[in-house]
């Protein structure tokens, strides 16, 4: 649940769900948007038990290509953190057309853990529906 002000800043409450565990964040958003760019960027806190904090955001430029075409890009980071220090952190990058809200192109994932010296890699194609 978000609610943001006039100057872009909010609060935010959110559930989340993994497969370790389970409970509600709560924190202070950042979103700005324009037909050009969106930021948005959500630093929070866990209100359970154990000491869990993350940071989420998502960057997107779209400018135009010509009339009926756009660059479409994104990028996606979420760093999760404990009293021990990083848990993990993920990576979502993409790279692709849009025409009339239609995204697609290259993607790539990358994840790492604090319980694994490797990071994962999964590279791919995207399709994203932009409803407007």
């Amino acid at each position: 649940m978000n609610y943001t002000t006039n100057s872009g800043f909010g609060g935010t409450v959110l559930g989340r769900i993994s497969s370790n565990n389970a409970g509600v964040d709560a924190g202070v958003h950042y979103f700005k948007a324009s037909k050009k760019f969106v930021i948005y960027a959500l630093p929070s806190i866990n209100i359970n038990n154990e000491l869990l904090y993350s940071w989420f955001s998502i960057l997107r430029f779209t400018p135009d290509l010509n009339k009926q075409w756009k660059l479409y890009s994104s990028l996606e980071l979420f760093s999760a953190f404990s009293d021990i220090g990083h848990l993990s952190s993920v990576q979502r990058v993409r790279i692709g057309l849009d025409k009339k809200g239609n995204q697609f192109g290259l993607a790539v994932n990358l994840h790492e853990s604090r319980y694994s010296a490797s990071i994962d890699i999964n590279p791919g194609l995207f399709f994203r529906k932009q409803f407007q």
